[in-house]
């Protein structure tokens, strides 16, 4: 195993437009066997990043360590790095225990040691029983499971999956999720996920980096991106449904802030949240309140506003409610048992503590 840094680390591809900068000053600290998602939209960079972690990808600038060796001039087999990626690339005329062994037969290893580390790898993703057959007879979900012991029987020291659920079934996705989970847990094994999908990263991962524009955002656990988001940007990537987002002037009234969004519709901050308005000098400001934290149960210490019911989206375990109030249009949740109708005038209840507060020019979170 091995902990993972990036410093400064920079990636410039040259294109006939002239210089793309697609990683821009990249620092990331991974500790030794920990499980860490680089999620982000098409495009932002975690693609590149994970090819200079790998060393397909040549380093513009900045150094890679591996503990504490710098690797930025090592090729990938000198790094004892091993990948699994979105398409499973098996031998379709071998047998799943050939496909299993030949890493080790490519690097010499006897037969023998071969055979008994097929049988471990086998038995960690639960597949003994598929050993003779071939990858066209398995399902989807079956070859993900031999594409990601083929790697894992290198054991390397740090284990990179490149998008492997995206062409998954939500049903495969959802049990490839626990694997992978408990196969991180046996193992305590350096595991770097690349995602476009939140949901994803946040099941799956320790810590979470979340990019965009070839930009970190931010670096975090769930709670970090979930309460309190670096910007923006991270607050409305992370999170679903997603996160309700108004501009608001920032009023003040017997001593106390509050966030004018129209006539219709202000909103209460809890004295963290004033004080950070405060401190910033904002007159405006963009308000994020995620509909999970406003709904139809009244909250001690909370808030209240007056809608109009648009929309009643029933969604089985939930409902998603679509409501106005003046030119505002949100979301809010609700129990999958309620039952009201278009037109009807609704109110709606949240808690001070969870309206975050974004600067209206920068974005970055207030608080």
């Amino acid at each position: 195993m091995a902990s993972v840094t990036l410093n400064n680390v920079n990636k410039i591809y040259d294109s006939r437009k002239g210089p793309v900068h697609a990683v821009q000053n990249m620092n990331l600290e991974i500790k030794d066997g920990e499980f860490v998602a680089l999620l982000g939209p098409s495009g932002c960079g975690k693609t590149s990043t994970l090819r200079m972690i790998v060393g397909l990808e040549e380093i513009s600038s900045g150094t890679i360590h591996f503990d504490d060796q710098v690797v930025n001039d090592l090729t990938p087999e000198k790094r004892n790095v091993a990948m699994a990626f979105e398409t499973y690339a098996l031998y379709p005329n071998f047998t799943i225990a050939e496909n299993l062994g030949f890493p080790l037969e490519v690097r010499g290893i006897p037969e023998s040691e071969r055979r008994q580390k097929v049988q471990e790898i086998a038995r960690l993703l639960r597949i003994t029983d598929l050993l003779e057959q071939r990858p066209g007879q398995l399902s989807g979900g079956q070859q993900q499971r031999v594409s990601l012991g083929r790697a894992l029987i290198r054991d390397p020291a740090v284990f990179i999956l490149d998008e492997v659920m995206s062409h998954l079934d939500a049903h495969l996705k959802f049990q490839m999720l626990f694997e992978l989970k408990r196969i991180h847990q046996s193992l305590g094994k350096t595991m770097i996920y690349v995602t476009h999908d939140q949901m994803e990263a946040l099941a799956l991962s320790d810590r979470v980096a979340v990019m965009a524009n070839s930009i970190l955002q931010q670096f975090g656990d769930r709670n970090d991106l979930y309460h309190r988001p670096a910007n923006r940007f991270v607050a409305d990537f992370i999170g679903e449904p997603a996160t309700n987002f108004f501009e608001a002037e920032i009023r003040e009234v017997s001593g106390s802030l509050s966030l004018q969004v129209n006539e219709s519709l202000a909103f209460e901050m809890d004295a963290n949240r004033q004080q950070a308005v405060r401190e910033s000098g904002v007159q405006r400001a963009i308000v994020g309140l995620r509909p999970q934290y406003i709904g139809l149960e009244p909250l001690e210490g909370g808030g209240s506003v007056q809608t109009e019911l648009l929309v009643n989206e029933y969604l089985g375990e939930r409902s998603i409610l679509d409501v106005q109030a003046g030119s505002a249009l949100f979301r809010a949740l609700a129990p999958p048992e309620t039952s009201a109708s278009r037109g009807e005038r609704m109110t709606l209840h949240y808690h001070p503590g969870n309206v975050m507060v974004f600067h209206p020019e920068s974005e970055v979170f207030l608080g």
